[in-house]
Order: structure tokens, then C-alpha cells, then sequence
């Protein structure tokens, strides 16, 4: 092998090992916890309406909404809270273990 082709074979070795890197930061570690207590919590978070086109050509937004948003928490025995979903929300039992990430 050429020195070129080292280098090309080292180059991509390298780019592979830190786009495995990079992935690595939005994985999460899965920890068991016992559930000691769960909460639901709603909020009103107004979002952004559509685009659009007028009728005189200029793009405008559509009027802005409220929507509820839902979030889902449960405590360990510790008394750390973690933010689960809303499966693992309705799956989680009081005295009973829990994988959650972390």
C-alpha cells in the first residue's frame, strides 16, 4: 500500500471512529429504579401558527395557538426525579422497578 492509501485508510478510520463518538452522546444509560412516586405535569405552551402567502403577496403567520404539552415524572426512593414517557409513565408502579434513562 501507498503512502496516499495509509493515509486515505487512516483518515477514514478516523472519521468512523468519531461519528461512533458522536453517537455515543445521545444514548442514554438505563438505570432500574423502584418508583416511589409519579406526578403528571401540564403546561400551556403557545406554538406558532403556518405560513402563508397573502393575498397582496407577502408571507405571513397564521394566528399563533395554545396547546397543552404533558410531562411525565417519576421519583426513586432517593428521592431523584426522572422525566420518562408516557408508556413508561402508565407502565410505572408505586414499590415496583423501573428502567428509565438517565
Amino acid at each position: 500500500m501507498t503512502r496516499i492509501g495509509r493515509i486515505a485508510a487512516l483518515t477514514i478510520t478516523l472519521e468512523a471512529l468519531y461519528a461512533l463518538a458522536g453517537c455515543a452522546t445521545f444514548t442514554c444509560q438505563t438505570v432500574t429504579v423502584d418508583v416511589a412516586n409519579k406526578k403528571e405535569l401540564a403546561r400551556m405552551e403557545t406554538v406558532p401558527g403556518a405560513m402563508r402567502t397573502s393575498e397582496t403577496g407577502r408571507l405571513e403567520e397564521d394566528l399563533r395557538r395554545s396547546a397543552t404539552v404533558r410531562d411525565y415524572w417519576v421519583q426513586q426512593r432517593e428521592g431523584k426525579w426522572y422525566r420518562v414517557s408516557a408508556e413508561q409513565f402508565r407502565a410505572a408502579e408505586i414499590g415496583r422497578a423501573l428502567e428509565v434513562c438517565e
